[in-house]
């Protein structure tokens, strides 16, 4: 009987569905456990490589950098005259004076070697012996004793092995100041890689770093026991990119190549993998806490809801069996029967409440989805929104799309110096721009900053093109535009890449636009480019190039300024004779090194008068005329100051002898006609009119049509005839 009794519990609905509500949970929930347990094992383990192999990286980089350093401080000694003078008179006095007597102590250094083209050495510190030419038949410094060098601005550094040691080295071939001659010899500084070294390094960047080489080892203190008590293990696994110490620790390696480029070692990084395994240990604690809560739960709620469910269910079929039994009609008093009863209609009133809710959520996603694919500023679609639209169109069976990648001339200088609100301003004005000029394209994005997207679906590069082209002339002509920017032209660089042809990924097709943009902009700005391969190629050996003439122009620019604080009658007369010529030389429709020259000459053309006295500059009345000599002197020190700060004669040329005149009696060289270079023919003209418009202490600005009348009446004696007309009408359009 208790048996029979055991069974018929065991059967019941009421454990079945605690049972299978128990099962239900644990068999789902013991799969997901161990397979997030083992996946997030297996993730964090490749976070925890990747983040080493970049320590290891950043680590070699800071090696390079000292090298870089030491190549600065060899090129510093190694390109001076005296030093070229001295090696060919073999004066050895004269460089241990200089050099070994007192540089090791002043540059931290370990090693100097001075040699001649005789492999001589002049001056040493830190060798074997004073005849120990040992470093000399490295086949890269030999190059460098060779001539391989001469002429460059970049030279050898890096590591070197000498005398059981490393020790990172920077070279200069011995040329004279301005990098001309044969080079008659080499200087080799040195700085070896030592104990104390590691741990300077460890002391201003964190990382532990040693070195392993000719199965011997260099490292800071504090990690010396870990590697001495496991040299064995790092030596036998060299191929392997990290290694294990125990449990607490683990080492990321990367062969390192000497100035030759020939493996001499291994360069490793110590790192501790505290944060790793305490966060794997909470990780299988609370997977267990969990596991044996959702057990615990899932019990409680399949007795729940045999009390909810089937307990009403059965005092449910008791009433009806008692209605069966007396075969007559009796109230049903359940609360099981009456909710049963009501199921129908509360039902009905539920789903439309339920309907209600869901349109409403509807109505509220479509507008948050909008909110998130469009930027606040500009009203255009936003950066995320770019790759599902490009996806979308490559799965509706798109066979061409073409980007157009658009970035702000010198965006940051009109936000420094007109503020954020003014730079808001043109922002939105160059997205209605592109807007209006892409035709009632509406896949128009605000890809960053100052970066827009077009994305032209069907239509072929060349065609992409007039519209980009369309773009940017539409921004020059602005009028809104350049009012806000006041004296600082607004112009875009636009580069195109197109689908199949360029790339079949969205973020490699904007890469390979973003390239041609960035091309667009090394020569000259306010340009379109379409992408190809050559780009790349150029991109690479022109990136420093570009860059020293971005410094360059920033430079001329800040010179500029500092001249016009000195006059605050005219204001910024050099921005503003920079932008009336550039104006001029887009309506010359002049080559880009053109406008390059003369963008660099006409923010310079007056840098001489740093040198004149402020009482004469002020005066508030005309000048004398030994005043006006003195004055007049402003261009030879222009030509003298320029020539220190660029090396290209047109440019020296354009603030030398932008006060020529076209008759031959203008200063300081009495050029005339075409011989007078055209940028500064140019510049002479524009530095005239701004003069004549701006308030002056002995006289108050002259209106435009004054102005021009006045350049009217002097083109043929002090101006160029011929771009005198131009540069008015030019002046009028703008």
């Amino acid at each position: 009987m208790y048996k029979k009794n055991i069974k018929g519990l065991l059967n019941s609905l009421g454990v079945k569905v605690a049972t299978y509500m128990l099962l239900v949970a644990i068999a789902p929930l013991s799969t997901y456990l161990i397979l997030n347990s083992i996946v997030v094992c297996k993730y964090f383990l490749r976070i925890e490589k990747t983040s080493i192999m970049s320590n290891v990286q950043k680590a070699h980089k800071i090696i390079q950098s000292e090298g870089l350093s030491l190549e600065k401080i060899a090129k510093d000694n190694g390109i001076w005259s005296a030093v070229y003078q001295k090696i060919q008179e073999k004066d050895t006095e004269w460089f241990k004076s200089y050099y070994s007597a007192w540089s090791p102590e002043v540059f931290d250094l370990d090693l100097i070697v001075i040699a001649n083209k005789n492999r001589e050495i002049i001056d040493e510190y830190g060798l074997k012996s004073n005849n120990d030419t040992q470093l000399l038949d490295d086949k890269i410094i030999s190059k460098v004793l060779s001539g391989g060098y001469d002429g460059k601005k970049n030279y050898p550094s890096g590591i070197k092995m000498y005398n059981g040691n490393l020790y990172i080295i920077g070279t200069s071939p011995i040329l004279l100041s301005d990098y001309s001659g044969n080079s008659r010899g080499i200087v080799i500084f040195g700085k070896k890689i030592t104990p104390e070294f590691l741990q300077d390094i460890k002391d201003k960047f964190g990382y532990d770093i040693f070195f392993t080489y000719d199965n011997t080892y260099v490292s800071n203190m504090e990690v010396s026991k870990d590697i001495k008590d496991n040299f064995h293990l790092i030596s036998e696994s060299k191929s392997e990119e990290t290694i294990k110490l125990g449990e607490s620790k683990i080492i990321g390696s990367m062969d390192i190549k000497d100035i030759s480029n020939e493996k001499i070692g291994q360069l490793y990084i110590v790192e501790y993998r505290d944060i790793f395994l305490t966060t794997l240990n909470l990780m299988h604690k609370y997977i267990l806490v969990i596991f044996f809560f959702a057990c615990g739960l899932s019990l409680i709620l399949g007795l729940k809801l045999k009390n909810i469910i089937v307990n009403p269910m059965k005092e449910f079929e008791k009433q009806i069996a008692k209605i069966n039994d007396k075969n007559s009609s009796i109230n049903i008093k359940t609360n099981g029967v009456n909710e049963f009863n009501n199921f129908s209609n509360s039902l009905v009133k539920y789903l439309n409440q339920m309907t209600d809710i869901i349109c409403s959520y509807r109505k509220e996603n479509k507008t948050l989805r909008k909110i998130s694919n469009t930027d606040g500023l500009t009203s255009l679609y936003n950066h995320r929104y770019f790759y599902e639209c490009f996806n979308e169109k490559i799965s509706s069976g798109c066979r061409q799309i073409t980007v157009l990648f658009c970035d702000i001339d010198k965006f940051k200088l009109i936000n420094d110096i007109k503020g954020h609100i003014t730079g808001d301003i043109i922002l939105k004005e160059v997205a209605n721009i592109i807007n209006d000029s892409a035709k009632g394209n509406d896949l128009i994005f605000r890809y960053g900053g100052e970066e827009f997207v077009v994305l032209l679906d069907n239509i072929t590069c060349e065609k992409a093109w007039l519209i980009a082209e369309e773009i940017r002339i539409n921004i020059i002509k602005s009028k809104k535009i350049q009012k806000h920017a006041g004296d600082l032209p607004v112009t875009i660089s636009i580069g195109l890449a197109s689908y199949p042809n360029d790339s079949l990924d969205a973020k490699d097709l904007i890469e390979k636009a973003d390239k041609a943009m960035y091309f667009a902009k090394q020569n000259g700005r306010n340009q379109c480019c379409i992408y190809n391969q050559d780009i790349e190629n150029i991109l690479k050996e022109n990136s420093n190039e570009f860059a020293r003439e971005e410094i360059l122009v920033d430079s001329a620019f800040a010179l500029g300024a500092a001249i016009d604080a000195k006059d605050v009658y005219t204001g910024k007369h050099s921005e503003l004779v920079t932008r009336y010529s550039l104006l001029l030389a887009e309506k010359l429709k002049l080559s880009v090194q053109d406008k390059y020259i003369l963008r660099i000459g006409a923010l310079l053309h007056d840098c001489g008068k740093i040198g004149i006295p402020d009482d004469i500059i002020h005066k508030p009345s005309r000048l004398t005329d030994e005043e006006f000599k003195i004055i007049k002197n402003h261009t030879i020190l222009g030509n003298n100051i320029a020539k220190h700060i660029v090396k290209n004669p047109a440019i020296i040329a354009c603030v030398r002898n932008h006060h020529e005149r076209w008759d031959g009696k203008g200063y300081p060289d009495g050029l005339s006609g075409n011989d007078i270079p055209l940028h500064a023919r140019i510049v002479c003209i524009a530095d005239a009119y701004h003069a004549m418009i701006s308030n002056r202490p002995y006289r108050k600005p002259l209106s435009q049509d004054v102005a021009f009348e006045e350049l009217r009446i002097n083109k043929g004696t002090q101006f160029d005839p011929e771009l005198v007309d131009v540069f008015i009408k030019t002046v009028e359009e703008d």
